[in-house]
């Protein structure tokens, strides 16, 4: 089953959706009641206890948080090493693994920056207001929960890392999963799933064959994007210690974004800018290996044991510490803390916030 054909079932699928009526008469459709703009929450069945289980697993700020954890741990790599003899394969490997994870983190900060500037360029609400209150956040349009559903998705589908067709077909029912969820709570309408899922995916093959300085300018375009549309709008004004306030939203995100820049730029300055110069889709490939096989002889020489048994640990010892590269990665997560901290201040106390006290507030997400 090739790409083309599992877009097409997943539009399909998206679509039969909507045909789960709403189920709540206390909701009136924001957006009118045209079909791909309509309401289609549903609160009398088990529909909603499902969509609220699966939301706990595929939200951006969920996958945001798993890869900046693993790559908090992954220099534990060679910190558990005590093999010299398998030490220029294993640094291989963790090369490898850095840059997967640095570029998934990339794609999963799109819908925390990305997706929250563009809720101020389309400008289209949420599709329900039950009992009065406003179901989410003002806007909706793209759906920033399907846009991480189709990177997901995506990268499944198009890089098949366990048995192809099983993986392929899990891209698939995990972006059909994501667009229910949003839908059957009332957060999103079926366009705006569709939308978010559509740009998801376009992300992904963009981002993973663009060379890697690319990216560089890719995020800083997005903060120029997002601090304009954001300050524009004269509706994003907001209560007092909102939840769904935007602003905070987009400062909280593009602190995952600086642990990217971080990356890319000590890629560049240990690696070279040819590094830089190489897409993700290149370096990710099984066959390619980052370190030459001229750099492996020279790495096993440097560790290699000696006459003198401490020596040679010690000098074992500070070869992983130089390649575990500890203390930049400290640096850059300190600078992750504070932007990530300025957020929850800015929550909390309305710092940078343009605050109204007859400001609408709907429920949180």
């Amino acid at each position: 089953m090739n790409t083309k054909s599992l877009l097409l079932i997943l539009l399909v699928s998206i679509t039969l959706i909507g045909y789960v009526n709403a189920s709540n008469n206390n909701c009136t459709n924001v957006n009118g009641p045209m079909f791909f703009n309509k309401c289609m929450k549903n609160d009398d069945s088990v529909l909603p206890l499902m969509a609220s289980f699966i939301m706990q697993f595929v939200n951006p700020r969920t996958v945001a948080y798993t890869v900046t954890s693993m790559i908090v741990l992954l220099p534990a790599m060679f910190l558990l090493n005590n093999s010299p003899s398998i030490y220029p394969t294993l640094k291989n490997k963790y090369i490898q693994m850095k840059y997967v994870l640095i570029h998934m983190l990339h794609r999963a900060a799109y819908p925390l920056v990305l997706g929250v500037g563009l809720y101020a360029v389309f400008r289209q609400r949420r599709p329900c207001e039950c009992n009065g209150v406003r179901v989410g956040s003002i806007y909706g349009m793209p759906s920033g929960d399907a846009m991480a559903g189709g990177i997901l998705g995506a990268y499944l589908i198009d890089k098949a890392p366990f048995y192809p067709v099983i993986s392929r077909i899990a891209g698939f029912l995990l972006m059909v999963t994501v667009c229910f969820e949003r839908t059957i709570l009332g957060f999103h309408t079926v366009g705006q799933v569709i939308t978010g899922t559509s740009i998801g995916f376009l992300l992904h093959f963009y981002s993973t064959r663009v060379p890697q300085w690319v990216l560089l300018v890719d995020i800083v375009a997005q903060w120029i994007l997002c601090a304009v549309s954001l300050q524009v709008d004269p509706a994003l004004g907001y209560a007092p210690n909102d939840p769904n306030n935007l602003w905070v939203w987009f400062i909280w995100g593009l602190s995952f974004q600086v642990i990217v820049v971080f990356a890319l730029v000590r890629i560049g300055i240990v690696e070279g800018w040819s590094s830089l110069k190489k897409s993700y889709n290149h370096t990710s490939r099984q066959e390619f290996n980052i370190q030459s096989e001229a750099e492996d002889h020279l790495l096993l020489y440097t560790i290699k044991p000696s006459s003198d048994e401490s020596e040679s640990d010690e000098r074992y010892k500070r070869r992983i510490a130089k390649d575990a590269d500890i203390p930049y990665t400290f640096i850059a997560f300190v600078a992750f803390f504070i932007v990530n901290f300025l957020s929850f201040c800015m929550q909390n106390w309305n710092w940078l916030v343009k605050t109204n006290d007859s400001a609408e507030s709907g429920t949180h997400m």
